[in-house]
């Protein structure tokens, strides 16, 4: 017989969690075991550490595992180059002289 009242997701075998104000209570409840085995020197299967939904049962499951950071990856944007001041100074000058200017 189960010990929990909470359904079993079906894809996971985990216990399955409505709503995330269900999941503080599970992993505040989780480390107060964690402590209190600690206090009285035992040992504690109780490992639960982070939350994270589950798209298979719409629910919320708790696991072990320390959450994976989240990788940015970079947008590529194309380089505009705009001509500067100098760049403007340059064809004043340039054509004030009469000399022609050469894009690079």
């Amino acid at each position: 017989m189960s010990r929990h009242h909470a359904p079993i997701c079906a894809s996971s075998g985990k216990v399955r969690f409505r709503e995330p104000k269900d999941i503080k209570r599970a992993l505040r409840r989780a480390d107060q075991d964690r402590s209190r085995a600690r206090l009285n020197d035992v040992a504690c299967s109780r490992r639960e550490i982070e939350s994270y939904s589950c798209s298979d049962c719409n629910g919320w499951h708790l696991t072990s595992q320390q959450a994976r950071p989240v990788r940015l990856t970079p947008v590529a944007r194309p380089i505009l180059r705009t001509p500067g001041p100098a760049a403007d100074a340059m064809r004043r000058m340039a054509s004030a002289t009469g000399f022609t200017v050469a894009a690079a």
